[in-house]
């Protein structure tokens, strides 16, 4: 063997490992089935795919936001349908209700520095439906695909002390554990196992399309991602833009209000018809 593919080899086999460690760690302290938080692109894939080789001690999950594509629910459904496993839905109608009631009571967007609504949408929506599935009092650790390599802003966050540990208490919903197995794999680690284990992953068409496969507005996406989804979905904003107006708050991070994105690729349209060149 070549000393470049041993040497990856290698270092895939201890990310494997380390993997395999954390899973059967948190194994050993549930009482309840692994909550697998799946969404059926590469990194969760890879997870799914480490935790059957340990456990069938697991279910998936899939927190439905309520401003999502409805292709992504679709996406999910059948990624799990073929690879044969359990998955669960959780609605924000488990909660307090989906966004747009959240947003008429606390009368402002979320922001990078408080968003409320990946907490009230998903998470403890998500906590209320596994205590109906599974009973409570329950502690649940919950797996997630989160690398710290994914982009610059993950390795600066998953760089800070609280984030040390693979293992940490969900913030957001008492008594919980976050758990992050492939928190140190690479891109490279991804593509490598994939390869490995001769995994296929069906391409997301929305990923491919716009660049972003769940929800279609999110306090982290820039500009271009709402100008490429305008273009192709011209009115899925409406309602956001309303209450732009009424707030008389901008909704899209960088202070920049959809109205104007709105009407920005709407004259672009008009000006060259079928253009696909929307940054």
């Amino acid at each position: 063997m070549h000393e470049d593919s041993k040497m990856i080899h290698s270092n895939l086999d201890l990310r494997i490992q380390e993997s395999f460690n954390i899973i059967k760690r948190v194994l050993k302290e549930t009482k309840v089935p692994l909550i697998i938080n799946y969404s059926g692109g590469k990194d969760s894939s890879v997870l799914l795919d480490l935790a059957q080789k340990v456990t069938d001690n697991f279910v998936c999950c899939f927190a439905i936001s309520g401003i999502e594509f409805m292709e992504a629910i679709k996406f999910v459904e059948k990624s799990c349908k073929a690879r044969g496993v359990k998955l669960l839905f959780s609605s924000p109608y488990d909660y307090k209700g989906g966004f747009f009631e959240r947003l008429a009571q606390f009368r402002r967007f979320p922001t990078i520095q408080s968003p409320w609504c990946k907490r009230d949408l998903k998470f403890r929506p998500q906590k209320r439906m596994l205590e109906r599935e599974f009973g409570k009092p329950n502690t649940f650790f919950k797996l997630n695909g989160t690398r710290r390599f994914e982009s610059t802003r993950r390795r600066k966050i998953y760089a800070s002390s609280a984030y040390q540990n693979f293992v940490r208490k969900d913030f957001d919903v008492s008594r919980d554990f976050m758990v992050f197995p492939i928190l140190n794999w690479t891109d490279q680690n991804v593509l490598d196992y994939l390869e490995k284990e001769k995994l296929r992953i069906e391409p997301n068409p929305l990923y491919e399309e716009f660049g972003v496969s769940g929800c279609y507005w999110c306090v982290f996406y820039q500009p271009k991602i709402y100008r490429r989804i305008l273009y192709k979905r011209p009115n899925l904003y409406d309602r956001f833009i309303r209450w732009e107006g009424k707030l008389n708050a901008p909704s899209v991070n960088g202070y920049v209000w959809l109205r104007d994105l709105k009407k920005e690729v709407q004259i672009q349209r008009q000006l060259i018809p079928n253009s696909l060149n929307i940054s």
